[in-house]
Parts: structure tokens; C-alpha cells; sequence
């Protein structure tokens, strides 16, 4: 009896175990991660990008921003209109985008993980669109109307339920509802962008994947012949992140042969010494240009930024100051006589 019991305690304590190290699948605000809200993402999108929002609003650079005055009011006022905080109720956003039969653009749909009340919503969407539309799609409620002329609505919105709440196209809102009701499969069944989603550093503060089939890279070539330089890439990601006080940039390309990857790394540097040309006389963007490092190999390309809070303090603060000098040059100059 005794060992009987001990081999059932020892079961139980591996189950709780495993349960513990799995990865969470819970999309409720404040459990939800990024990885589990990607799932809800039709099996159709061809790119996917998410932004730990949670995390973003504690780094350093927002809290300088809010320092500002005018940002602090525009920050406080969303707040009351909206009543919520986005340092305090928004976790996740998370985008998917999925091309249209023909080709020629992109549906999306996008995810806001958040706590929220439905009832403040509401009352903000009565005010802002009071022409707003709604529709019941399998038991939850699409809002239409909200953007845009009379000719032109295109964004749809709805509450999927008390954590999530969905916006983008028709098609991008409709195929997350049928994934989270398990009508449609997953992005996760795409075997392209799963081997994509594999590759990308899914614990940065943002990032992204994207499968980009030949077809799609042909059309792009025929309508811009200057991008040949990606003939051969297949995927592309990215990853955003704030580590030791330094901003860091991480994209990179699969596929292509040797060749390819050289040309294309190639272009790259080339473009990074144009770039630095321009800037001569700025400082501050030459530091950021210098912090680039473009590499390629058997089957990559890849970009590397890493560069300080102080650095980009600078860059900021001269392009605000170049903004200024432009507004003023604008103000400055004299009215045109009309005819």
C-alpha cells in the first residue's frame, strides 16, 4: 500500500512538474504571452509581429518622454478618455498580416492584450464614431463604421473576451474569432511561418517573422528591378530589445545561396557608407551608423545594432532640433501672392 502510494505521489509531483515547465498557453491578461497570442493568428498570415508593451512602457526612454510637459498631458488625457493605463493595463500587441488572393495588398488583423471595461469602450466609440455598425460573427459582436469616408470603411474591431480586444480588416478580425473558437487552424499549422517563428528571439521586447514565398519576392522585383539584391531570400526576422542600458536591433534574411547573401550584405554596407556620408556633419548619427554590423553567410544576411541610451539621447535631441529649425525656416519665409 505504502509503495503503492509512493509511486502515485511520485506520478502526481512529475505531472505538476511538466505542467510547470510547459510553456502557458492562457491569453488572459497578466498570464498571457506573446507566444500564446500568436496562436490565435490564422494559419493563412504570412508575417507576424508582437510587442511586450508591458516592458516597453518601463524602459528608461518612456519614462524620459513623459518627463516632457506636453507629452505627459496627451499621455494623462488618453488615459481619462480611454480609463486605461498603458504602463499598468496593456501586456501585449500582437499583428498578423496575410496577403489577399491576388496579391496585390494585405489583410491583418491585430491583437491587444489588456485589462480593460467593456462598458468605458463603448462609451468612447458612442462618442468618437457615433455612426458605428455592429454585426454578431459566430456569437461575438464585429463594430464597423469606425474609420475613414463614407465610401471607404475598412477597420472592424471587437472584444473577443475580457482580456483581448481585436481591430484590422474584415478578414483579419473574422479568421482570429474562428482560430480562438477552433473553426480554423493556427499560424502555428503554417509550415513556413512555424519554421520561421523558430528562428526569432521571441524574448525581446519586440519582434517579428515573416515567410515571404518566390512568388511574392518575383512580383516585388518586377515593380521595383532595385530590389533583385533579395532575389533568393525566404524569410526574413527581427527582434527589438533593451539590454544593459543599450538599444539593441537584431534583423536578419534566410535563404539565397552564398552569392546572393554577399550581394546583398554588400548593397547593405554600401548604403550604411552613403548614409554615413550624409551625416558627416551630425554627430550623432554617425555614432548610430558606426554601431551597424552587416554580415552574411551560406544562408543568411544580417543587420546588428547595439548602441547606448546616451547615443540615442543625442540622436533624438538633434532631430528635434532639426525639426525646430525647419518649422522655423517655414514660418520664416514669405506668403505666396495669390493671383
Amino acid at each position: 500500500m505504502k509503495k503503492a502510494t509512493s509511486i502515485g505521489s511520485i506520478v502526481l509531483l512529475a505531472v505538476f512538474l511538466l505542467a510547470s515547465c510547459a510553456p502557458s498557453s492562457s491569453i488572459k491578461a497578466g498570464s498571457a504571452t506573446a507566444e500564446s497570442l500568436i496562436r490565435l493568428l490564422p494559419k493563412t498570415s504570412m508575417g507576424v509581429f508582437a510587442v511586450d508593451v508591458h516592458r516597453g512602457m518601463a524602459t528608461p526612454s518612456v519614462s524620459k518622454m513623459l518627463q516632457d510637459p506636453q507629452a505627459k498631458q496627451k499621455y494623462d488625457e488618453f488615459v481619462k478618455m480611454a480609463g486605461i493605463d498603458p504602463m499598468k493595463d496593456v501586456y501585449f500587441v500582437v499583428m498578423g498580416l496575410t496577403a489577399t488572393p491576388n496579391g496585390t495588398s494585405q489583410e491583418g488583423g491585430v491583437i491587444v492584450n489588456l485589462r480593460y471595461n467593456k462598458d468605458s469602450f463603448l462609451a468612447v466609440m458612442k462618442d468618437k464614431a457615433p455612426e458605428f455598425q455592429s454585426e454578431s460573427y459566430n456569437g461575438v459582436t464585429i463594430y464597423s463604421n469606425l474609420d475613414g469616408s463614407e465610401t471607404k470603411q475598412t477597420t472592424r474591431a471587437a472584444f473577443l473576451d475580457d482580456s483581448n480586444i481585436l481591430f484590422g480588416s474584415e478578414a483579419g478580425v473574422k479568421g482570429i474569432i474562428d482560430v480562438h473558437q477552433k473553426k480554423a487552424e493556427s499560424v502555428m499549422q503554417n509550415t513556413a511561418m512555424a519554421g520561421v517563428l523558430k528562428k526569432v528571439d521571441k524574448a525581446a521586447l519586440a519582434w517579428g517573422a515573416f515567410s515571404l514565398p518566390p512568388d511574392l519576392v518575383k512580383k516585388g522585383i518586377e515593380s521595383v528591378p532595385q530590389l533583385k539584391v533579395l532575389e533568393g531570400v525566404t524569410a526574413l526576422t527581427m527582434s527589438f530589445d533593451h539590454r544593459l542600458s543599450n538599444f539593441i536591433a537584431d534583423i536578419r534574411t534566410a535563404g539565397g545561396t552564398k552569392e546572393q547573401n554577399d550581394t546583398l550584405a554588400s548593397t547593405l554596407n554600401g548604403l550604411k557608407g552613403l548614409g554615413a556620408m550624409l551625416a558627416a556633419q551630425e554627430p550623432a548619427a554617425g555614432d548610430l551608423l558606426n554601431a551597424i554590423e552587416i554580415t552574411s553567410g551560406q544562408d543568411f544576411v544580417r543587420l546588428y545594432i547595439s548602441v547606448s541610451e546616451e547615443a540615442m539621447d543625442k540622436l533624438a535631441k538633434a532631430a528635434q532640433a532639426r525639426a525646430g529649425d525647419l518649422m522655423k525656416i517655414k514660418k520664416d519665409a514669405p506668403a505666396e501672392e495669390k493671383k
